[in-house]
Protein backbone atom coordinates (compact mmCIF):
# COMPACT_ATOMS: atom_id res chain seq x y z
CA UNK A 1 0.00 0.00 0.00
CA UNK A 2 1.28 3.46 -0.89
CA UNK A 3 1.87 6.18 1.65
CA UNK A 4 -0.47 8.97 0.55
CA UNK A 5 0.19 12.63 1.31
CA UNK A 6 -1.52 15.94 0.51
CA UNK A 7 0.43 19.18 0.05
CA UNK A 8 -1.99 21.89 1.07
CA UNK A 9 -2.37 25.48 2.23
CA UNK A 10 -5.22 28.01 2.13
CA UNK A 11 -2.91 30.58 0.57
CA UNK A 12 -1.67 30.52 -3.00
CA UNK A 13 1.91 31.29 -3.96
CA UNK A 14 3.55 29.46 -1.06
CA UNK A 15 5.24 26.81 -3.20
CA UNK A 16 2.82 23.87 -3.01
CA UNK A 17 3.43 22.79 -6.58
CA UNK A 18 7.19 23.35 -6.34
CA UNK A 19 7.34 21.25 -3.19
CA UNK A 20 5.11 18.50 -4.62
CA UNK A 21 7.21 18.27 -7.78
CA UNK A 22 10.62 18.28 -6.12
CA UNK A 23 9.54 15.95 -3.31
CA UNK A 24 8.24 13.45 -5.87
CA UNK A 25 11.29 13.68 -8.10
CA UNK A 26 13.58 13.52 -5.06
CA UNK A 27 11.88 10.34 -3.83
CA UNK A 28 12.31 8.85 -7.28
CA UNK A 29 15.89 9.98 -7.89
CA UNK A 30 17.48 9.44 -4.49
CA UNK A 31 15.32 6.72 -2.93
CA UNK A 32 14.29 4.62 -5.93
CA UNK A 33 10.61 5.09 -5.14
CA UNK A 34 7.70 4.63 -7.50
CA UNK A 35 5.59 7.77 -7.12
CA UNK A 36 2.22 8.93 -8.41
CA UNK A 37 1.56 12.66 -8.47
CA UNK A 38 -2.12 13.62 -8.51
CA UNK A 39 -2.91 17.19 -9.51
CA UNK A 40 -6.18 18.25 -7.85
CA UNK A 41 -5.67 21.98 -8.40
CA UNK A 42 -7.72 23.45 -11.25
CA UNK A 43 -4.83 25.82 -12.02
CA UNK A 44 -3.07 22.69 -13.34
CA UNK A 45 0.38 24.12 -12.60
CA UNK A 46 1.82 20.74 -11.65
CA UNK A 47 0.43 19.15 -14.81
CA UNK A 48 1.95 21.85 -16.99
CA UNK A 49 5.32 21.59 -15.19
CA UNK A 50 5.44 17.83 -15.75
CA UNK A 51 4.13 17.85 -19.32
CA UNK A 52 4.83 20.23 -22.15
CA UNK A 53 1.91 22.51 -23.01
CA UNK A 54 0.96 20.65 -26.18
CA UNK A 55 0.92 17.25 -24.49
CA UNK A 56 -1.12 18.60 -21.58
CA UNK A 57 -3.65 20.20 -23.97
CA UNK A 58 -4.01 16.91 -25.82
CA UNK A 59 -4.63 15.00 -22.60
CA UNK A 60 -7.22 17.55 -21.50
CA UNK A 61 -9.03 17.37 -24.84
CA UNK A 62 -9.20 13.59 -24.48
CA UNK A 63 -10.71 13.92 -21.01
CA UNK A 64 -7.94 11.90 -19.37
CA UNK A 65 -7.57 14.03 -16.26
CA UNK A 66 -8.46 13.81 -12.59
CA UNK A 67 -11.74 15.53 -13.49
CA UNK A 68 -12.93 12.12 -14.71
CA UNK A 69 -12.92 10.82 -11.12
CA UNK A 70 -15.52 13.42 -10.10
CA UNK A 71 -17.72 13.66 -13.18
CA UNK A 72 -19.55 10.32 -12.68
CA UNK A 73 -21.16 11.72 -9.52
CA UNK A 74 -22.32 14.77 -11.48
CA UNK A 75 -23.51 13.33 -14.78
CA UNK A 76 -23.41 9.55 -14.48
CA UNK A 77 -20.50 9.11 -16.88
CA UNK A 78 -18.43 5.90 -16.56
CA UNK A 79 -16.01 5.75 -13.64
CA UNK A 80 -12.40 5.95 -14.90
CA UNK A 81 -9.67 3.37 -14.57
CA UNK A 82 -5.91 3.76 -14.89
CA UNK A 83 -6.19 5.39 -18.31
CA UNK A 84 -6.05 8.80 -16.60
CA UNK A 85 -2.50 8.06 -15.39
CA UNK A 86 0.22 9.56 -17.58
CA UNK A 87 3.27 7.33 -17.33
CA UNK A 88 6.83 8.62 -16.88
CA UNK A 89 5.54 12.16 -16.58
CA UNK A 90 8.79 14.11 -16.17
CA UNK A 91 10.30 15.45 -19.37
CA UNK A 92 13.97 14.42 -19.64
CA UNK A 93 16.93 15.86 -21.50
CA UNK A 94 19.92 13.80 -22.63
CA UNK A 95 22.08 13.19 -19.58
CA UNK A 96 19.31 13.80 -17.01
CA UNK A 97 18.62 11.21 -14.32
CA UNK A 98 15.90 8.65 -14.93
CA UNK A 99 12.54 9.69 -13.47
CA UNK A 100 10.55 7.06 -15.36
CA UNK A 101 9.05 5.67 -12.14
CA UNK A 102 7.18 8.93 -11.56
CA UNK A 103 3.65 9.03 -13.02
CA UNK A 104 0.99 11.74 -13.05
CA UNK A 105 -2.76 12.14 -12.96
CA UNK A 106 -3.11 15.59 -14.54
CA UNK A 107 -5.78 18.21 -13.89
CA UNK A 108 -7.58 20.60 -16.22
CA UNK A 109 -8.74 24.19 -15.88
CA UNK A 110 -12.31 22.87 -15.92
CA UNK A 111 -11.79 21.24 -12.53
CA UNK A 112 -13.01 24.47 -10.95
CA UNK A 113 -16.37 24.05 -12.75
CA UNK A 114 -16.40 20.40 -11.68
CA UNK A 115 -16.00 21.55 -8.07
CA UNK A 116 -19.06 23.81 -8.37
CA UNK A 117 -21.13 21.10 -10.03
CA UNK A 118 -20.01 18.53 -7.47
CA UNK A 119 -21.12 20.77 -4.61
CA UNK A 120 -24.56 21.21 -6.20
CA UNK A 121 -25.09 17.51 -7.01
CA UNK A 122 -26.98 15.17 -4.68
CA UNK A 123 -28.18 11.60 -4.97
CA UNK A 124 -30.67 9.78 -2.76
CA UNK A 125 -29.92 9.63 0.94
CA UNK A 126 -28.33 12.92 2.02
CA UNK A 127 -25.67 11.37 4.26
CA UNK A 128 -24.69 8.74 1.68
CA UNK A 129 -24.55 11.45 -0.98
CA UNK A 130 -22.26 13.69 1.08
CA UNK A 131 -20.01 10.72 1.85
CA UNK A 132 -19.87 9.50 -1.74
CA UNK A 133 -18.88 12.88 -3.21
CA UNK A 134 -16.05 13.25 -0.68
CA UNK A 135 -14.58 9.77 -1.19
CA UNK A 136 -14.47 9.55 -4.98
CA UNK A 137 -10.66 9.46 -4.94
CA UNK A 138 -10.80 6.71 -2.29
CA UNK A 139 -13.15 4.78 -4.57
CA UNK A 140 -10.84 5.26 -7.56
CA UNK A 141 -7.82 4.01 -5.59
CA UNK A 142 -9.82 1.02 -4.41
CA UNK A 143 -11.37 0.01 -7.75
CA UNK A 144 -8.21 0.44 -9.86
CA UNK A 145 -5.70 -1.14 -7.50
CA UNK A 146 -3.51 1.93 -7.99
CA UNK A 147 -2.65 2.01 -4.30
CA UNK A 148 -0.64 -1.20 -4.60
CA UNK A 149 1.32 -0.01 -7.65
CA UNK A 150 3.18 2.86 -5.94
CA UNK A 151 5.31 3.57 -2.90
CA UNK A 152 3.99 7.13 -2.53
CA UNK A 153 1.00 9.05 -3.84
CA UNK A 154 1.23 12.85 -3.54
CA UNK A 155 -1.77 15.14 -3.99
CA UNK A 156 -1.04 18.74 -5.03
CA UNK A 157 -4.06 20.57 -3.61
CA UNK A 158 -5.61 23.94 -4.54
CA UNK A 159 -5.57 26.88 -2.10
CA UNK A 160 -8.95 25.84 -0.68
CA UNK A 161 -10.52 23.12 1.46
CA UNK A 162 -13.63 22.48 -0.63
CA UNK A 163 -14.86 19.09 -1.80
CA UNK A 164 -12.02 18.26 -4.20
CA UNK A 165 -9.43 18.99 -1.49
CA UNK A 166 -11.52 17.02 1.00
CA UNK A 167 -11.29 14.06 -1.38
CA UNK A 168 -7.51 14.28 -1.21
CA UNK A 169 -7.53 14.59 2.59
CA UNK A 170 -9.91 11.62 2.90
CA UNK A 171 -7.38 9.49 1.01
CA UNK A 172 -4.22 10.83 2.69
CA UNK A 173 -2.33 9.37 5.61
CA UNK A 174 -0.71 12.74 6.16
CA UNK A 175 -0.41 16.29 4.90
CA UNK A 176 2.36 18.83 4.45
CA UNK A 177 1.83 22.56 4.89
CA UNK A 178 4.30 24.79 3.00
CA UNK A 179 4.53 28.30 4.43
CA UNK A 180 6.44 31.51 3.83
CA UNK A 181 7.59 33.12 7.12
CA UNK A 182 5.08 35.97 7.08
CA UNK A 183 2.42 37.19 9.49
CA UNK A 184 -0.46 35.75 7.49
CA UNK A 185 1.13 32.29 7.69
CA UNK A 186 1.38 32.49 11.47
CA UNK A 187 -2.40 32.78 11.59
CA UNK A 188 -3.32 30.69 8.56
CA UNK A 189 -1.35 27.50 9.21
CA UNK A 190 -2.82 26.81 12.69
CA UNK A 191 -6.30 27.49 11.33
CA UNK A 192 -5.74 25.03 8.49
CA UNK A 193 -4.45 22.30 10.80
CA UNK A 194 -7.43 22.85 13.11
CA UNK A 195 -9.85 22.70 10.20
CA UNK A 196 -8.42 19.41 8.94
CA UNK A 197 -8.46 17.74 12.36
CA UNK A 198 -11.61 19.23 13.87
CA UNK A 199 -13.54 19.92 10.68
CA UNK A 200 -12.80 17.76 7.65
CA UNK A 201 -11.64 14.59 9.43
CA UNK A 202 -14.33 14.86 12.09
CA UNK A 203 -17.09 15.23 9.51
CA UNK A 204 -15.74 12.43 7.33
CA UNK A 205 -15.59 10.06 10.29
CA UNK A 206 -19.21 10.84 11.12
CA UNK A 207 -20.28 10.23 7.50
CA UNK A 208 -18.25 7.01 7.35
CA UNK A 209 -20.43 5.36 9.98
CA UNK A 210 -23.38 5.41 7.57
CA UNK A 211 -21.62 5.49 4.19
CA UNK A 212 -20.39 2.77 1.86
CA UNK A 213 -17.12 1.35 3.25
CA UNK A 214 -14.04 2.76 1.52
CA UNK A 215 -10.86 0.84 2.38
CA UNK A 216 -8.68 3.71 1.16
CA UNK A 217 -10.35 6.18 3.56
CA UNK A 218 -8.01 7.47 6.29
CA UNK A 219 -10.03 8.67 9.31
CA UNK A 220 -7.20 10.57 11.02
CA UNK A 221 -4.94 12.47 8.62
CA UNK A 222 -1.70 13.38 10.39
CA UNK A 223 0.42 16.48 10.03
CA UNK A 224 3.69 15.42 8.39
CA UNK A 225 5.22 18.82 8.93
CA UNK A 226 5.27 22.54 8.20
CA UNK A 227 7.82 23.34 5.49
CA UNK A 228 9.41 26.79 5.18
CA UNK A 229 9.57 27.91 1.56
CA UNK A 230 10.74 31.10 -0.15
CA UNK A 231 12.54 32.43 2.88
CA UNK A 232 14.50 35.58 2.04
CA UNK A 233 18.21 35.20 2.67
CA UNK A 234 20.43 38.10 3.77
CA UNK A 235 24.08 37.14 3.99
CA UNK A 236 25.04 40.07 6.17
CA UNK A 237 22.42 39.29 8.82
CA UNK A 238 23.30 37.20 11.90
CA UNK A 239 20.45 34.79 11.18
CA UNK A 240 21.23 34.67 7.47
CA UNK A 241 17.71 35.92 6.67
CA UNK A 242 16.00 39.30 6.35
CA UNK A 243 14.77 40.86 9.59
CA UNK A 244 11.10 40.34 8.75
CA UNK A 245 11.53 36.67 7.87
CA UNK A 246 13.78 36.10 10.89
CA UNK A 247 11.08 37.52 13.17
CA UNK A 248 8.31 35.38 11.73
CA UNK A 249 10.53 32.31 11.56
CA UNK A 250 11.05 32.68 15.29
CA UNK A 251 7.30 32.79 15.86
CA UNK A 252 6.76 29.76 13.63
CA UNK A 253 9.49 27.85 15.47
CA UNK A 254 7.89 28.56 18.84
CA UNK A 255 4.46 27.56 17.51
CA UNK A 256 5.37 24.38 15.66
CA UNK A 257 8.49 23.06 17.39
CA UNK A 258 9.54 19.73 15.87
CA UNK A 259 6.70 19.92 13.34
CA UNK A 260 8.72 22.62 11.55
CA UNK A 261 10.83 20.73 9.03
CA UNK A 262 14.42 21.62 8.16
CA UNK A 263 16.15 22.58 5.97
CA UNK A 264 14.32 25.73 4.90
CA UNK A 265 14.02 26.45 1.18
CA UNK A 266 15.31 29.90 0.19
CA UNK A 267 13.69 32.21 -2.31
CA UNK A 268 15.49 32.56 -5.60
CA UNK A 269 15.22 32.72 -9.36
CA UNK A 270 16.74 29.25 -9.70
CA UNK A 271 13.58 27.62 -8.40
CA UNK A 272 11.34 29.40 -10.89
CA UNK A 273 13.86 28.70 -13.66
CA UNK A 274 13.68 24.96 -12.98
CA UNK A 275 9.89 25.00 -13.06
CA UNK A 276 9.83 27.01 -16.28
CA UNK A 277 12.14 24.40 -17.83
CA UNK A 278 9.97 21.55 -16.45
CA UNK A 279 13.04 20.22 -14.66
CA UNK A 280 13.51 18.92 -11.12
CA UNK A 281 15.69 21.28 -9.13
CA UNK A 282 18.34 18.55 -8.97
CA UNK A 283 19.00 18.82 -12.70
CA UNK A 284 20.21 22.42 -12.30
CA UNK A 285 22.99 21.67 -9.84
CA UNK A 286 25.47 23.31 -12.21
CA UNK A 287 23.52 26.58 -12.27
CA UNK A 288 24.81 29.39 -10.02
CA UNK A 289 21.19 30.17 -9.10
CA UNK A 290 20.64 26.61 -7.85
CA UNK A 291 23.84 24.68 -7.16
CA UNK A 292 25.69 27.89 -6.41
CA UNK A 293 23.26 28.50 -3.55
CA UNK A 294 22.90 24.81 -2.59
CA UNK A 295 19.15 24.83 -3.25
CA UNK A 296 19.37 21.39 -4.85
CA UNK A 297 21.08 20.09 -1.70
CA UNK A 298 18.41 21.71 0.45
CA UNK A 299 15.66 19.95 -1.47
CA UNK A 300 17.50 16.62 -1.32
CA UNK A 301 17.85 16.89 2.47
CA UNK A 302 14.26 18.08 2.81
CA UNK A 303 13.06 15.08 0.79
CA UNK A 304 15.06 12.76 3.06
CA UNK A 305 13.51 14.27 6.19
CA UNK A 306 9.98 14.27 4.80
CA UNK A 307 10.36 10.67 3.65
CA UNK A 308 11.30 9.64 7.18
CA UNK A 309 8.23 11.37 8.56
CA UNK A 310 5.90 10.03 5.87
CA UNK A 311 7.18 6.47 6.34
CA UNK A 312 6.36 6.67 10.05
CA UNK A 313 2.67 7.47 9.45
Amino acid sequence: MAKRVSVINFKGGVGKTTLSFNLATGLTRYHGAKVLLVDVDHQSSLSIVCLDANEWAKIVSNGKTVDAVFRPFIDGSPFPGTEIIYKSAVVRRPGDKDYSSLDLVPASLQLDDVEIDLTASHHGNAIQSEWDKRTLICRWLQETGVDDAYDYIIFDCPPATKIVSQNAIAASHGYIVPVIPEAVMERGAPHLVGMIGNGIDKRLKALATLGTPRPAFVPDTKLVGVVITRIQEHGAAYSGYTDDHTQHLGSLTRRWGTDLVEPYIPSGTGVSQSLSASLPIYELADSPNVGGRNIDDDYRELTKELKKRIDSL
